[in-house]
């Protein structure tokens, strides 16, 4: 018989949280297809065939497919839209709750939630203990410890990514628990938090397991980063010390964290995966339920120019940083193998494209999306530093860190009578701060990043205010009707609101 020390601890603090919410929703709960969790689990094939599941949502239409990207990089002030229904919206701050990226987004959401929830109640433990006991069962406690890991992290990075955009959201912990009122803020992260805290202990590092899949450095990468957007820079400092195994990559390489080729690198804590082997049929049905589906990132930013770099965007590079060219081709500028291509289709996306490789503008999107790099952690671990006092230019020091980035290039380093005359002296708090804000737009920017850290530091009001100079609806240098105090968030759909008996218009976001 086999020793059993799974560690079931996956309900640690949840019970405390259902005590006190009653939650709920209406979603499209995906079908099983008959899968019974008694019956379920008693190989390894259909262990790993449960937890490669969870991450297929990331690839539909209502999230990194299309909206996940669209929504918050159009919201911020690094970008300029096109007049498309998919973007206009967003843009121009005039986000409905009958809008299909309200609803697709949502859903998408809950339906990963749903499959995370599949693995992780009582019954599926129950079931994935008791085979474990059999000596025939084909996978290890190490193996189950990793796939109830990766059903937290899944889990707790779709309730992240509701809460960014929604606020509070109803909590589906167990497979009937739907049909929940609004939880609070707060308990969405606390149930975030748990997720995170369980998977970074669960799962595999990222030489362990397959690309793709959820590992404890991402577990941990994550953790920090709510930590941090809870300004617990205590706790969001204990999480980052603890990930090993990552670098940033060299320049020669830096573009290798924007194309096919560089997929799965040093750098890479998590990535939501695609393919050129997609089913032609699932490429817009959103199900989740085919072969990976391709993303139109590249054709989006890149191709037909919906989403285009702001001047704001593009001033803020210094003239000798290297990273502008990587990340943006302003028109006349070469590009692709050896340069020897010319962008004629005005200051479009360099990052994420296919155009490194070739002269297509709208390929097929096979690009993954990386969703937390190396560099992001070093840049969150210089505001953790900042936010505990500590501005120093040795480790753990603030402008240490943010060097670290600098240096990958042999830019002017902060601290320098160099960077003092660029406008960043960093010898205060406010100037560190200054400097975490440029340095974190120029290597992050078109990552889905701009829009939560403006939130997060309270300068959405200021700098969300005005159409940019290279706006393409006519408003350029117009008032921008960004309201802080609505379009933080954004509507709940209104399908939730039709069909869940727990929330009703009166549970609406403030403002619309």
């Amino acid at each position: 018989m086999k020793k059993n020390n799974l560690k079931f601890i996956t309900l640690i603090g949840l019970l405390t949280i259902i005590s006190f919410v009653s939650c709920d929703d209406d979603v499209t709960v995906v079908d099983k297809n008959g899968i019974l969790p008694e019956t379920f689990f008693e190989t390894k094939k259909q262990l790993e065939s449960a937890s490669a599941s969870l991450y297929a949502h990331l690839q539909t239409q209502g999230l990194y497919q299309r909206y996940a990207y669209i929504l918050p990089d159009s919201f911020s002030d690094e970008m300029v839209a096109s007049s498309d229904e998919n973007f206009l919206p967003s843009y121009q701050f005039n986000m409905s709750s009958t809008l299909q990226q309200t609803g697709a987004y949502w859903s998408q959401c809950y339906n990963g939630i749903a499959k995370a929830n599949f693995i992780l109640s009582e019954v599926s433990l129950s079931t994935i203990q008791a085979n474990l006991q059999i000596s025939t069962t084909n996978y290890t406690e190490d193996d189950a410890n990793n796939a109830i890991g990766e059903a937290h992290f899944m889990r707790g990075l779709f309730y992240y990514l509701l809460v960014k955009r929604y606020g509070g959201v109803p909590i589906h912990i167990f497979e009937d628990n739907i049909g929940q009122a609004r939880a609070s803020e707060d308990v969405i992260y606390e149930l975030i938090i748990n997720d995170f805290t369980i998977a970074s202990q669960l799962l595999f590092t990222k030489d362990q397991t397959n690309n793709g899949r959820a590992t404890k450095g991402a577990a941990l990468g994550m953790l920090g980063k709510v930590y941090l957007h809870k300004e617990n820079y205590a706790m969001a400092k204990m999480a980052f010390d603890q990930i090993t195994g990552y670098s940033l990559l060299p320049a020669a390489d830096y573009e290798d964290n924007f194309n096919n080729a560089g997929e799965y690198n040093d750098e890479s804590l998590f990535e939501v995966s695609f393919t050129a082997d997609n089913n032609p049929a699932d490429t817009w049905t959103g199900t989740g339920q085919g072969t990976a589906e391709i993303t139109f990132h590249a054709q989006e930013y890149s191709g037909w120019g919906n989403l285009r770099p702001s001047k704001k965007m593009i001033d803020e590079f210094e003239v000798d940083d290297p990273r502008k060219a990587i990340a943006i081709l302003e028109d006349g500028d070469s590009y692709g193998p050896g340069n020897i291509y010319t962008n004629g289709n005005g200051d479009i996306w360099y990052k994420f494209s296919q155009l490194y490789e070739n002269e297509a503008t709208v390929p097929e999107g096979t690009t993954n999306t990386r969703f937390l790099r190396y560099a992001d952690v070093v840049l969150m671990q210089a505001e953790v530093a900042l936010g505990l006092g500590n501005i120093g230019t040795t480790e753990p020091g603030a402008v240490f860190y943010l060097n670290e980035i600098r240096n990958r290039f042999n830019l002017p380093l902060y601290g320098s009578a160099e960077m003092d005359l660029r406008g960043y002296p960093v010898a205060t708090n406010d100037g560190v701060f200054k400097a975490v804000v440029h340095e974190r737009m120029v290597e992050l920017c078109a990552e889905q990043h701009r829009f939560d850290d403006l939130v997060r530091w309270g300068l959405d009001a200021t700098e969300l205010t005005t159409y940019d100079d290279n706006d393409s609806t006519g408003n350029e240098g117009q008032p921008r009707p960004y309201n802080p105090s609505v379009h933080r968030y954004m509507p709940i759909p209104q399908g939730e609101i039709d069909t869940n008996p727990n929330i009703n218009s009166g549970d609406q976001n403030s403002g619309y």
